[in-house]
Formats: C-alpha cells, sequence, structure tokens
C-alpha cells in the first residue's frame, strides 16, 4: 500500500502529464485552424460579450460557430442600419470620385494649351540661359529638369495633352 506522499507524487505526475496532452492537444488544434483578426468597434464587442454570455458559449466556440452560421433573427435591424449607412457612404464616396474626375478634367483641358506653348518656351528658356552664359553670368543660371528635354518628350506631352491619346 502507497503512502499519502507516494500518492501525492502520481498525482503530481499524472497531473503533469495531463497538462501535457492538453497542452499537445491545444497546439495541435491551433495548427489545424486559421486565425483571423478582424478589428470591430468596441460597441460590437460588448454586444458579442453580452450575446455569448446569454447563450453560454465560450469565445472559442462561438466566434467560429457565429462566421460559419451568423447571428439569430435578432440583428436584422442592425444589419439593415448597417446596409443603409454602408450606402450612405457609397454615396458620398461615388459624389467624392465625380469630384476628383472633374477636376482631373479641368487639369487636363488647361494642359493642353500650355503644350502647345511648350516648344516655344523650352526654345526661348534655352535662349535666354544661353545669353546668361555669353554674358559671363554662369552662376546665375540654374539647372532645370526640362534642359535635356529632346523631341520625344515633347511630342510625348503632345500625344498625351493636345492629342488626347492615352498610351
Amino acid at each position: 500500500m502507497k503512502t499519502d506522499d507516494e500518492n501525492t507524487d502520481d498525482n503530481a505526475i499524472s497531473h503533469k502529464g495531463r497538462k501535457d496532452v492538453i497542452a499537445a492537444l491545444e497546439e495541435v488544434w491551433s495548427r489545424e485552424k486559421v486565425h483571423v483578426k478582424i478589428p470591430i468597434p468596441e460597441e460590437a464587442a460588448e454586444k458579442l460579450e453580452e450575446f455569448l454570455k446569454e447563450k453560454g458559449l465560450s469565445r472559442r466556440d462561438a466566434v467560429p460557430m457565429l462566421i460559419r452560421y451568423g447571428l439569430p433573427e435578432e440583428s436584422d435591424e442592425e444589419l439593415e442600419k448597417l446596409r443603409a449607412e454602408k450606402e450612405s457612404k457609397m454615396n458620398n464616396i461615388w459624389g467624392e470620385y465625380a469630384i476628383t474626375k472633374f477636376k482631373a478634367y479641368v487639369y487636363f483641358t488647361e494642359n493642353g494649351p500650355l503644350t502647345r506653348r511648350l516648344p516655344f518656351s523650352l526654345a526661348k528658356n534655352r535662349s535666354l540661359k544661353r545669353q546668361l552664359t555669353d554674358v559671363g553670368l554662369l552662376s546665375l543660371v540654374p539647372r532645370d529638369e526640362w534642359d535635356d528635354w529632346d523631341d520625344a518628350v515633347v511630342d510625348k506631352y503632345f500625344r498625351k495633352y493636345v492629342f488626347r491619346s492615352r498610351l
């Protein structure tokens, strides 16, 4: 017959063994699952917690079940409210898109006349820089990105803004 000390040691070993088995099962369970993090408003999290407590469900079991089967009929009103809110936001987005598209069109059409004057402006700019260099004011001549533009670059702008080619 075993003494109390020996029984305590056996319980500790079997309890430790049970913890190892549980830890191993939890590890297997977590490897088989896909973990998803979804940010939700604090209000919704509180309602979800309340719902789980009412139904006597744990988070671990309830959330996958809710994802699979959805919420009960009670939430139809909230879903309609959310749909209406989404529809309202979509209308705002379409309004912003229309405004942005119009602004882009205005800028695009303003670039047409500027592009038509581009070869003249570039020639004038180069002529003025040449005159400054000839007078000896080389330090006053700034380096600009369009100094290296050739006919190919100007033609590209003509195709885009004057001839409205999108290529």
